[in-house]
């Protein structure tokens, strides 16, 4: 997902350091292309109407993310106002230090207006070529996108959610409203009748190509094959309803049938939630979207305090990328019902950024918190994944419990925590960070 910025600039006229501002926007604009943003910038400076207007021409009809402004002195406010009544987009101010230019005092001006008129806006200070104002946009560039992307996503709801999981329950219109994502219902029947459609030879085939790939087989070809059918099946749907993600209430009733196509579809860049979790589908969408690969799907299972770490997994439906490595890849029945098969493996190590959403109108939250993936075996039968934190594991469950927050937890590779912050700013979700 690359971000596509904005990029103009304001200036006042009368103002030590408006003839300098042009170089301000052309160095900003070097060194975020070299960032590998993409820029779409107007190179006329505004200080009237008439040069709003040039600026306004510029940028009408372009397809960005984000409107960052170059604010090389003080200037007068207005100009600003009338450019986002036609580039209706969220504002980056960016000031540059200097002592008589005013471009501080002037972004500061420009913050109050727009907080009265409850605008959305950010703010970054320094040089035109500093890497970490630069980064900075970056991350509010990228949470600006993810926006503008999740407008247009369906994700698929097969059979409702499980039931005695009143937790997992999800408000469709909250989610439209608050993250973009439209949810698709679709009846267990769908599945059932796409299932019988599959052709058995083309599944025995991929089953046997899929087998040669993992480090360990225990399934029985029978369930291999069954599988095969169940992720053909899937995609099917996937493919009527234009989907980019689902869920489906696996708990009984599908256990070890739709795992392992969970596992190929992660691959494909399809995010697939457990349990009928709605709103952690999304979850898994926002940190794919951010990350570029695929996600855990996990519960929260043992803190270790002499450690510091946190063990969580699932049943065994992650994508094969996120193994700790190829050979640790094992076909096997599923825990609890011993049958089908499961991608079970260790997670791989690395930075990891956990988040939950839970919640309805009013309500809706998003937690987060960043830790560490270090090497563990296989603790648990599933996607075991051993989370070292900086801050106490005794002090994360605690307040994990007086916030109310659910016990699915998605894990993406990276620390994406001020994307996700700044997401939910633009989104109005409440941000818990942990």
């Amino acid at each position: 997902m690359q971000p596509i910025i904005g990029l103009v600039s304001l200036a006042g006229e009368f103002e030590v350091g408006f003839y300098k501002t042009p170089v301000l926007l052309k160095i900003a604009g070097e060194n975020l292309r070299k960032a590998d943003f993409k820029i779409v910038k107007s190179d006329t400076v505004m200080y009237n109407s008439k040069t709003m207007k040039v600026v306004v021409n510029d940028l009408k009809e372009k397809e960005i993310d984000i409107l960052c402004v170059c604010v090389g002195t003080w200037s007068e406010d207005h100009h600003l106002l009338d450019l986002l009544e036609y580039i209706k987009k969220p504002v980056i101010l960016w000031a540059f230090p200097a002592v008589d230019t005013g471009s501080l005092c002037g972004v500061q001006q420009i913050c109050c207006v727009l907080k009265e008129l409850d605008k959305e806006y950010f703010y970054v200070y320094g040089e035109a070529d500093d890497t970490a104002v630069i980064e900075e946009i970056g991350r509010v560039a990228r949470a600006a996108a993810l926006k503008n992307k999740l407008r247009h996503v369906k994700i698929g709801n097969i059979g409702g959610r499980i039931k005695g999981m009143t937790e997992i329950a999800f408000d469709e219109l909250e989610i439209k409203d608050r993250t973009g994502v439209r949810i698709v219902n679709m009846d267990e029947d769908e599945l059932v009748e796409a299932f019988k459609l599959t052709d058995m030879k083309q599944a025995a085939e991929y089953w046997n190509n899929l087998k040669t790939k993992a480090g360990k087989v225990s399934s029985t070809d029978e369930h291999g094959i069954e599988s095969i059918r169940y992720y053909f099946a899937m995609k099917k749907l996937i493919e009527e309803y234009d989907l980019e993600g689902i869920a489906v209430k696996c708990y009984p009733k599908w256990m070890g049938k739709i795992c392992l196509g969970y596992s190929i579809l992660s691959e494909e860049g399809v995010v697939c939630g457990c349990e009928g979790d709605v709103n952690n589908t999304v979850s898994m969408k926002i940190l794919y979207e951010l990350s570029n690969t695929p996600t855990h799907n996990a519960d929260l299972l043992y803190p270790d305090p002499d450690l510091n770490t946190i063990l969580f997994s699932h049943c065994g439906s992650g994508g094969f990328s996120i193994a700790s490595s190829e050979k640790d890849i094992h076909l096997g029945p599923v825990r609890l019902a011993d049958t089908g098969v499961c991608s079970l493996f260790p997670a791989k190590s690395g930075k990891v950024t956990l988040i939950n959403l839970v919640g309805r109108k009013g309500t809706l939250r998003m937690s987060a918190i960043i830790g560490e993936v270090v090497e563990c075996g296989m603790e648990f039968p599933g996607n075991p994944m051993k989370v070292k934190f900086n801050k106490n594991v005794d002090e994360i469950n605690r307040m994990i419990a007086n916030e109310g927050v659910g016990h699915h937890w998605i894990g993406g590779y990276g620390d994406m925590s001020k994307e996700l912050e700044y997401f939910c700013t633009l989104n109005r979700i409440r941000f818990i960070k942990l």
